[in-house]
């Protein structure tokens, strides 16, 4: 009898370190076919809406590299702008020079990111488990309702998770591989990592570094950490990352020190100057997290149990998958909860993390290995959203009524219908697959949810546009002579000013910002940068035609006091007040 139970023991064990078996031509087929067909979807009018002020600043600055030829040295207004890296400047340009100048279109490269990570995703599914929940995985990611709306919008972030998936993917080869194989797949793994960087800066080192430190450690020890190459990552990433850097960093003084200790250091405690971004509350940081993670986050926590099973020595496959993918979600949201700079996107890279222990959950699910417990907790959940459906439908209308920025754009009161019918249609149709127990339906009314509210956002930041984007405000200032100045109001996050000179394809005059400390490598700048408050009240009391476009970061009622004499107002959008010191001739 003893025999029979080691015997069961050594084969449980050996089933547990037997490698994933090789990625079959139909699941690469399927993979790619996913993507592609979430990426065409996507598409859809990817040109609208018009670049956001976030957005903006990265399409100006590869403008500019287009229009000076200068792909080295990034630049903002004509001013040297060298807070990020240059990964997603160079690739926008890439795509402004392909498509024979600047467009919205440029936004094809958070798609391309995004489709990539669809794949990846896939393939790390069925690697930990088997294919189809790699591509059940593809699948739900593609319908996350913050993943969608990110791959939609050009900044680093959608290429920063095409990366840290990248690299855990290699690492996850690499634990299985030996020989030259393994070799291959860990510089696969310090590639990914090094354009991360050229993308995101350090970033993508901690979040990719902390679930493969953290297993690495458990399963080997410090000899694990040593059989990482940690040598050979070390080359491969400043093969990548140091070219630009270092020339950058001879070319501009006062850069290097910015960017490692001001833009990475300081900013993680919040002590970064200039004060250009305040970090986001703890409890407003969670809610946006588990609202880009809607609605397949709800399927996260019935693999729990799974994860603890994963911290056994001997542990199956499938738990130790399901332990690898709460290390890497759970490690982001740690990471970034400590952080008092956190901002509410700074959790998107464990998105790929809750598409893949959704679709584990949901096999434990259908596979009859969670209680009544999970059941009637999804129950309660379709509930929830049932109820919220029901009172956005009834009480929608007069609470967004009572929000000034709504009454600018009137479109968006005309989605509480469909969204609260979205709402109220899928949290019914899920309560009612959670009672009968029913998988497939259940799944079916997620997807929906994520998938239509994805749209309902998106068509929302589409009738956003005249009060969250520069493009009108551009359109205005067009109709000024040509001999017009136009200053802004800059706040201390003066890039912002990116998409106004993007849109009007002008230089833009930046008022002096009340104590403003510029990075080190803009010091010797400063003077020629911004227009001294008592230079910019002589301008516009000396006749010459000036026009005041007003800082979009603060809310006035009334435009009084804003500019030092009499003043005509040509136009207003949100926040954004435009006044002439001059009759405009229309």
């Amino acid at each position: 009898m003893a025999a029979r139970v080691e015997a069961v023991e050594a084969a449980v064990a050996e089933t547990a370190r037997a490698p994933a078996p090789p990625a079959t031509t139909l699941f690469v087929g399927a993979a790619l076919g996913l993507a592609a067909l979430a990426a065409g979807l996507l598409a859809v009018h990817l040109e609208l809406p018009a670049f956001y002020d976030n957005e903006g600043r990265y399409a100006e600055v590869a403008r500019q590299m287009l229009l000076t030829g200068d792909w080295i040295t990034p630049r903002l207004d004509g001013t040297l702008f060298l807070n990020k890296p240059p990964l997603v400047y160079w690739l926008a340009a890439v795509v402004f020079r392909v498509a024979g100048g600047p467009t919205e279109w440029a936004r094809l490269v958070p798609l391309a990111a995004a489709a990539a990570t669809i794949v990846l995703t896939c393939r790390l599914g069925a690697r930990l488990w088997d294919e189809r929940v790699g591509l059940l995985a593809g699948l739900l990611l593609a319908t996350t309702l913050g993943f969608g709306v990110e791959a939609r919008t050009l900044r680093p972030d959608a290429v920063l998770v095409a990366t840290v998936t990248g690299a855990l993917l290699c690492w996850q080869h690499a634990t299985e591989a030996a020989g030259r194989r393994r070799t291959r797949w860990l510089v696969g793994l310090y590639a990914a990592l090094g354009l991360g960087v050229l993308d995101k800066g350090l970033v993508p080192l901690v979040v990719a570094g902390l679930p493969i430190a953290a297993l690495t450690l458990r399963a080997e020890g410090w000899r694990g950490i040593g059989r990482l190459r940690p040598g050979l990552g070390a080359l491969v990433v400043a093969a990548i990352v140091l070219p630009w850097h270092v020339v950058v960093a001879r070319r501009h003084p006062g850069f290097a020190w910015d960017y490692v200790v001001n833009q990475h250091l300081l900013f993680f405690f919040d002590a970064k100057l200039p004060r250009d971004s305040e970090g986001d509350p703890l409890p407003f940081f969670w809610g946006a997290f588990l609202f880009r993670a809607a609605p397949w986050i709800l399927l996260v926590p019935l693999t729990v149990r799974d994860a603890l099973d994963g911290l056994a020595r001997q542990a199956p496959r499938a738990a130790r998958g399901t332990l690898f993918c709460w290390a890497w979600g759970g490690g982001v949201l740690l990471f970034f909860s400590l952080a008092p700079s956190r901002l509410e996107h700074y959790t998107l890279p464990a998105l790929p993390a809750v598409a893949l222990l959704a679709a584990r959950g949901w096999q434990r699910l259908r596979a009859g290995h969670v209680g009544r417990t999970a059941w009637l907790g999804l129950a309660a959940a379709g509930g929830a959203a049932a109820a919220a459906g029901a009172g956005l439908l009834a009480l929608g209308p007069r609470l967004l009524a009572g929000e000034y920025w709504i009454a600018e754009t009137p479109g968006l009161a005309g989605l509480v219908w469909p969204a609260g019918l979205v709402l109220l249609g899928t949290g019914v149709a899920t309560a009612a697959a959670a009672v009968g127990r029913r998988a497939w339906a259940l799944l079916a009314s997620l997807a929906v949810l994520g998938a239509a509210f994805t749209a309902v956002v998106i068509r929302a930041e589409v009738l956003a546009e005249p009060i969250f984007s520069w493009r009108p405000v551009a359109g205005a200032l067009a109709d000024l002579p040509s001999d017009t100045e136009v200053v802004f109001e800059a706040p201390q996050e003066y890039q912002i000013v990116g998409g106004l000179a993007y849109y009007a394809n002008r230089p833009i005059t930046l008022l002096a910002v009340p104590g403003f400390v510029p990075p080190t490598y803009l010091a010797d700048a400063v003077a020629t940068m911004f227009l001294p408050r008592p230079e910019f009240e002589r301008r516009w009391l000396s006749g010459a035609h000036l026009a005041f476009v007003s800082d979009p970061q603060q809310h006035r009622e009334r435009p009084s006091g804003l500019v030092p004499g009499p003043f005509r107002v040509h136009a207003r959008f949100g926040d954004r007040w435009v006044l002439t010191n001059f009759d405009v001739v229309r």
